[in-house]
């Protein structure tokens, strides 16, 4: 077909309708090997017939097709041709609007949300041969005993407040009943809502002493409620919680600096010391263990503590690479 040689609506129409015989189908098919140009026309005018839609059955309408096409064609010199025109996209462009609005709603959803959080990072705090007092972001505070590290977040922000320890603190917890303050010990979980306790955990035994308010301790499946002048232990080899009154008044003696003993055995003195102090004691003859005395230490240092223990039980006391002994004979 020549280029010049025009393209009738009928035809082409007839062709989109796949209405048109195989003479009438090798002329449009010729007559889009032209140009570039007329092959978009076609695709102009397919995309106007396919969208002619009836509104009551949802189904092409020839009939209805045919008239809008016909709408979008103007009248041209040479009557009978083709001529370009641009289809309506507005169903296209409608949805593209509606996309490109909602993605820069939840974008700037987004951009709000995350700036309204503020930055957080988990912040790690370690002693060695030293104690600390820290103040938590929430106002509580802990009291960290020798070799002992706690990691917690810059903020805290969510149902709980949570933190984790591996040594032995002492914390006074500011009461948040919308969250509450969860410590992770050693694999175990102490909860509380606001209150003052001890957690001990250098190992896999794990003891927790209250001394105000309500507390839940939990290992696993395992847990126990304390309340203020009651202490468990997990025992790791038992895979166990043992809960008792707790007896010993030294259990924060490494925070006040006060040790009482009365009517204590030179074994418990000594471990109470050791652990106190972070220093080694030890009884170079074992039936010394048995000695019994009753005395306080008020922010002694070991040294002068050991040396009146040596002399009122008169015995002696040594000291070597860090470590202390105690000798002599056994106790009347």
């Amino acid at each position: 077909m020549n280029q010049n040689q025009p393209m009738t609506e009928d035809l082409l129409a007839k062709f989109v309708a796949r209405e048109t015989d195989v003479n009438e189908s090798a002329l449009v098919e010729n007559w889009l090997n032209e140009s570039e140009k007329n092959k978009k026309e076609l695709a102009d005018f397919q995309f106007i017939w396919k969208n002619a839609v009836s509104e009551k059955q949802h189904e092409f309408d020839n009939d209805l097709a045919w008239k809008k096409v016909k709408n979008r064609i103007k009248n041209s010199e040479n009557k009978g041709k083709i001529i370009a025109f641009n289809p309506i996209r507005k169903p296209f462009f409608d949805s593209f609007k509606i996309a490109a609005s909602i993605t820069i709603l939840l974008t700037a959803g987004l951009l709000i949300y995350l700036l309204s959080q503020k930055s957080i990072e988990n912040l790690s705090i370690q002693t060695n041969q030293n104690t600390l007092e820290k103040v938590l972001p929430d106002g509580s505070k802990v009291f960290l005993n020798k070799n002992t590290k706690i990691t917690y977040p810059s903020d805290f922000q969510g149902d709980t407040r949570e933190i984790s320890l591996n040594g032995e603190a002492f914390f006074e917890i500011k009461r948040n009943e919308s969250q509450p303050f969860v410590i992770h010990a050693n694999g175990t979980d102490v909860k509380v809502l606001g209150t003052s306790f001890n957690i001990k955990a250098y190992n896999k035994n794990v003891k927790v002493s209250v001394e105000t308010g309500k507390v839940q301790f939990k290992k696993a499946e395992k847990e126990t409620i304390l309340t203020k002048g009651e202490e468990a232990e997990f025992l790791a080899e038992n895979d166990t919680i043992v809960k008792k009154v707790m007896i010993d008044k030294n259990i924060l003696a490494y925070k006040t600096h006060i040790y009482i003993f009365e009517d204590s055995s030179l074994e418990h003195i000594t471990k109470i010391l050791s652990e106190g102090y972070q220093v080694p004691i030890l009884l170079r003859n074992p039936a010394l263990k048995t000695c019994r005395l009753t005395t306080k230490f008020d922010n002694e240092t070991l040294p002068n503590a050991l040396n009146i223990i040596a002399e009122t039980l008169n015995l002696k006391l040594s000291q070597e690479n860090n470590r202390f002994y105690i000798d002599g004979e056994k106790c009347k």
